[in-house]
């Protein structure tokens, strides 16, 4: 029961930023470059939901939308595990 309330306040609360978000002009530096990785134009003008929509495209099931944030972070994280890219910090 607990969990429940829990999962439904998250929701609640998403459900409101995600309303509120899309009134926020993001700055270039938000947008065209994230933690030193150029992000593509196409991408930079997509709006949260478009973002969403080109992530599902990828996925081998549809869904990403319904994510909560944690484990949006966690696919982030291992699709760029997968990328075979190394990390500079553990060498």
């Amino acid at each position: 029961m607990f969990q429940t309330i829990i999962k439904w306040a998250l929701w609640s609360v998403g459900t409101i930023y995600i309303f509120i978000e899309q009134f926020r002009k993001y700055p270039n530096e938000e947008k065209g470059n994230i933690l030193g990785l150029p992000i593509e134009e196409d991408l930079q003008k997509m709006s949260r939901f478009e973002l969403c929509d080109f992530m599902n495209d990828y996925m081998p099931k549809k869904g990403f939308w319904e994510l909560n944030s944690t484990t949006k972070i966690r696919l982030g994280a291992q699709l760029l595990k997968n990328s075979g890219k190394e990390n500079a910090l553990k060498k």
